[in-house]
């Protein structure tokens, strides 16, 4: 035999060893598991059920408690009858399994039989859950109708107590308090009698209607209290206060109030329905829409109490104040009087205040009107003090506007005085200037400076025109002393910037002698400067033509001279 097949038929041997190893361990295991299976499943069928379903069947239960118990029984009845033989029947066919290695079946019997097991504990669980309920019920409601009992009866105190503060809500009240009772005595006849299910859903719903009623209980006294005192007394107050007012010759703008009243009454008394029915909500939204309307109406006969008050005090002081308005407008008529004998004014200030007093005439007729008819007026005190106010407003606008044309009128004298002041002068400035500029002895005047000379002379002449008019117009005038002033203060400019180039450009032609001698380019602007200064009289560019040729040759010079001539600057002495 070769060494080859005895290898083979080693390792085939010792390949069915192991098989037959591991099939008696996998057998040995499943079994292991099937007699713990059997084990629970006896632990379960042996627990007291049974004689917890024959001491609750013994309470002699009816109604919904026995309809309960019937089923629980009957659900326990048939897992002791069938489920349990079923799972003993499991039991024996995957032992069977197992006993002929067919462990694969055997594998999905036990997982099977597991669940039913799991299914059972459950239920029976439920059931015995459920018998405990059952027999505990009666002995747990005694206990919670005891808790719901005291509630009751302190809510009976309560309303017994203060009965008058329920007002219309007393018999609804009393009716649901009846209700109760019947309740409570319906849950003693179904917990006495063998039905403490039943009885424990009664007791609920009791419970539910005490603690309903506490809180309904609590909130009635202020609605009640509102209803038929508190807004009652306050549209009395309003009533009373309204008569009185009509009395006293007030007027309302409101056409309506007398049936607002009514409507007000007719509300509180529609809101006791409401009481009655335990409607708490809607009777408090409508004791709120009471009180707004209340308030409204308040607030009417307020508002005309207040106006009242700021009338009188118009009526009293409108009449002084348009006096005050009307001498000033007499005062400023007679100032505008005057000066138009002298001054020509404009027509916008004298139809200005003619219309002032137009218009104060307008109002003093509306104030002596309010005046004479403030006790007998027919409109509202609000319409009145609008009206008078507004007056008030307008008059201290026009106070406002006569100041202003006051002040207006005030500076016609002062311009004049200033500007015959002024004119002298400038005429005085000008010929200062025109003696300060003969004195340069210049070769001549340049025509940008006679220009503004004369036309500046030509101004004073206007200037001194406008004011020897016999009425002077004093606009014109303001206007020509504007022009004069910037008339001078140009020559003024003009002249210090001629006699400024002018004496720099002497300096600069004296100088520029130490360098003419052996520099062409000095020498050749010497002579240019020097022409346009005693030909042309461009003082200006004849500066610019020695400054620059000097620079070249001695940098900053220029600036050095301008410096110097600036601190020792003659100044023009008016």
């Amino acid at each position: 035999m070769s060494n080859g097949l005895i290898i083979l038929i080693i390792v085939v041997a010792v390949l069915l060893i192991l098989g037959y190893v591991t099939a008696v361990l996998m057998r040995k295991r499943n079994e292991a598991l099937l007699q713990k299976l059997e084990e629970r499943k006896e632990k379960l069928y042996n627990l007291p059920v049974n004689d917890e379903v024959e001491a609750v069947k013994n309470m002699h239960l009816i109604g919904q408690s026995q309809v309960a118990f019937r089923e629980w029984n009957q659900k326990w009845v048939d897992l002791s009858l069938n489920s349990f033989a079923d799972i003993e029947n499991n039991l024996f066919e995957a032992e069977g399994y197992n006993n002929s290695f067919r462990f694969m079946k055997a594998k999905h019997a036990i997982g099977n039989i597991e669940s039913q097991i799991d299914l059972i504990d459950d239920d029976i669980k439920e059931i015995r859950q459920a018998l405990e309920e059952l027999g505990k019920q009666e002995s747990k409601n005694s206990g919670r109708v005891l808790h719901a009992l005291d509630l009751f009866e302190k809510l009976q105190v309560t309303v017994a107590e203060d009965a008058e503060a329920y007002g219309q809500s007393l018999p609804e009240i009393e009716k649901q308090l009846a209700k109760i009772e019947s309740e409570f005595s319906q849950f003693v006849t179904l917990n006495s009698s063998g039905d403490p299910v039943e009885a424990a859903e009664i007791l609920d719903k009791t419970e539910d209607h005490i603690l309903a009623l506490t809180h309904i209980v609590e909130r009635i006294p202020a609605i009640v209290k509102e209803l038929t005192e508190t807004l009652p007394d306050q549209l009395e107050d309003l009533e009373s206060g309204y008569r009185k007012l009509l009395d006293s010759g007030y007027h309302f703008i409101e056409t309506d109030l007398e049936s607002r009243f009514q409507q007000l009454h007719a509300a509180l008394k529609r809101n006791e329905a409401n009481v009655s029915s335990l409607e708490l909500d809607n009777a408090q939204y409508e004791n709120e829409q009471a009180q707004e309307e209340i308030s409204a109406l308040y607030s009417i006969f307020t508002q005309e109490i207040e106006a009242h008050k700021v009338v009188e005090k118009l009526v009293k002081n409108l009449p002084s104040y348009l006096a005050h308005t009307k001498e000033n407008n007499q005062q400023l008529q007679k100032e505008i009087e005057r000066l138009s004998r002298s001054f020509l004014l404009s027509e916008a200030e004298i139809s200005h205040i003619k219309d002032l007093q137009g218009e104060l005439s307008a109002q003093e007729e509306v104030v002596l009107g309010a005046v004479e008819d403030s006790s007998e007026t027919q409109q509202a005190y609000s319409l009145v003090r609008e009206e008078l106010e507004s007056i008030q407003e307008r008059l201290k606008e026009i106070e406002d506007e006569q100041i202003e044309l006051g002040e207006e009128l005030a500076e016609i004298e002062k311009d004049d005085a200033n500007a015959r002041q002024k004119v002298n002068i400038y005429a005085n400035k000008l010929h200062t200037i025109k003696r300060f500029m003969e004195k340069r002895n210049l070769p001549g005047i340049p025509q940008s400076f006679l220009e503004i000379f004369f036309s500046t002379s030509n101004n004073i002449e206007e200037l001194v025109r406008e004011l020897d008019e016999k009425r002077v117009n004093i606009e014109s005038v303001n206007r020509w002393l504007e022009i004069l002033t910037n008339d001078i203060y140009e020559l003024e400019s003009e002249t210090y910037q001629i006699v400024q180039n002018s004496t720099l450009t002497e300096q600069l032609l004296q100088y520029s002698n130490r360098y003419r001698s052996f520099d062409d380019n000095v020498q050749a602007a010497f002579n240019e400067s020097l022409y346009v200064f005693e030909h042309e009289f461009d003082y200006a560019k004849s500066l610019d033509i020695i400054s620059k040729a000097l620079d070249l040759v001695e940098p900053g010079v220029s600036d050095r001279f301008a410096t110097s001539y600036e601190k020792t600057r003659e100044n023009i002495r008016f």
